[in-house]
């Protein structure tokens, strides 16, 4: 990217900061975490936020692939905020997130299948079980979520050059 004004560097962080607290709303928040259901929409609008309110904040122009970088290092710092936040809730209050889905989906099974109840007694077992997280645990889902949400949000950066450049076009036409 090119040299950066003061108030530029400001926004920079803001953008960056908002984009990653906007990813560990998606992924811890009981029911919002049911956004990312859909192919990670959550972490994809994150990454789509910040990189949109740090261009017409700071008035710069990115390309593509800067948009990219921006957004990724947002995921990462929102799947590393993520995982600690989790790692927290689970560990003082018992609670993980993104369960609110799996226990829909379970009530589901059990309406569409009444037939089968050894098998969601099975699944709720399994979600009810009592969790222990080592260390290796944690760092390798730092490592896991990194992958996966990171890429996520560079995608919504590219989505928001993409809207900016199509909604200039429209506006010049």
């Amino acid at each position: 990217m090119k040299e950066q004004l003061p108030h530029q560097q400001k926004e920079k962080l803001r953008a960056l900061a908002r984009g990653a607290l906007l990813i560990v709303l998606t992924t811890t928040v009981p029911y919002l975490t049911l956004i990312n259901a859909l192919f990670f929409a959550g972490i994809f609008i994150s990454g789509a936020i910040a990189a949109y309110t740090y261009i017409i904040n700071s008035q710069l122009r990115l390309t593509s692939s800067e948009a990219f970088l921006f957004s990724f290092f947002s995921g990462v710092a929102g799947s590393i905020a993520s995982v600690f936040i989790s790692y927290l809730l689970l560990t003082i209050f018992n609670y993980r997130a993104g369960i609110e889905g799996l226990m829909l989906l379970i009530s589901w099974m059990q309406q569409m299948a009444p037939d089968q109840p050894e098998f969601t007694l099975q699944l709720r077992e399994i979600l009810e079980a009592p969790v222990e997280l080592t260390l290796v645990d944690f760092l390798l889902s730092i490592v896991v979520t990194v992958f996966l949400y990171a890429p996520v949000a560079g995608l919504g950066g590219i989505f928001s050059v993409w809207r900016l450049k199509r909604q200039a076009a429209k506006e010049v036409v």
